[in-house]
């Protein structure tokens, strides 16, 4: 007996089997555009949300790295800093230095100047302006060997409500010179506001200055570049010279508009 053939799938009204006609889509619409289109959406928004994610997580990760930024560079400044001696050290080796600091170091003629500021922070209204500066001179030529040496060496922090505007919130200054100075090689001067708060201290430094108070006077406290309000007066600015004062007196000096008075530190275990 003839086996009878298999049955043939029933033809749709193109012509094509029903099963494959059911998969096409309707008539006039290209066949590429109902599953790419719908793979295009979905990958659209997926990718939507993963960039939000990225711009919330990111964002303020990019301005934490901008924030410290700053004082990180400081931090690394004073480090290169820490054998620098004044009539010693070869000026070209802070010519050198200042390349690698980008727009924070620059040298022009025989003066080397290094300046960073919490910019982010007072864009943010987050803290007043604060600004940590070193200025470097030359002693002698170019010409000379290495290029002459370091003449003098100052360090300045500062903190003032606007740039340019206004006294000083709080300030402290070191100014470190070669030979001899009267008054000893270590000298210190505060000068209190009105509110009776330290508003800037000032070191002098001379040749004759130990390893140990020459790192006070260098100790910053970089802190205050990244700190929300900022640092208000000159004692957090400059903390190390303030642990060595043994007692703080206080004397009538020139009242500036401010009715300040004029302190005289007189220390004790810097050595």
């Amino acid at each position: 007996m003839d086996t009878p053939p298999p049955p043939e799938d029933a033809a749709g009204a193109d012509g094509r089997p029903e099963a494959e006609s059911a998969a096409l889509p309707p008539a006039g619409q290209p066949v590429s555009s109902v599953p790419s289109g719908a793979r295009y959406r979905r990958l659209r928004r997926r990718l939507l949300r993963e960039l939000a994610f990225v711009l919330v997580l990111g964002a303020p990760l990019v301005l934490l790295v901008l924030i410290f930024a700053p004082r990180n560079d400081a931090g690394r400044l004073l480090r290169s800093l820490s054998p620098v001696r004044v009539a010693q050290t070869p000026f070209d080796r802070i010519e050198r230095l200042a390349t690698q600091f980008g727009a924070s170091g620059a040298c022009v003629g025989d003066e080397c100047l290094f300046q960073f500021q919490n910019t982010w922070l007072y864009r943010l209204h987050l803290a007043p302006v604060t600004q940590f500066s070193v200025l470097l001179r030359r002693h002698g030529s170019p010409g000379d060997p290495g290029g002459g040496t370091v003449g003098s060496l100052d360090f300045s922090m500062l903190v003032v409500r606007s740039p340019g505007v206004g006294d000083a919130i709080a300030s402290a200054l070191v100014f470190e010179r070669a030979g001899p100075q009267p008054g000893g090689p270590f000298q210190v001067s505060v000068l209190i506001n009105h509110r009776g708060v330290p508003g800037r201290t000032i070191v002098r430094l001379a040749s004759g200055a130990t390893a140990l108070q020459r790192r006070a006077a260098r100790a910053f406290n970089l802190r205050c570049l990244t700190r929300l309000g900022g640092c208000t007066s000159s004692r957090q600015l400059l903390p190390e010279v303030w642990r060595g004062a043994r007692r703080i007196q206080s004397v009538r000096g020139p009242a500036p508009a401010s009715s300040a008075l004029a302190a005289a530190l007189t220390f004790g275990p810097v050595h």
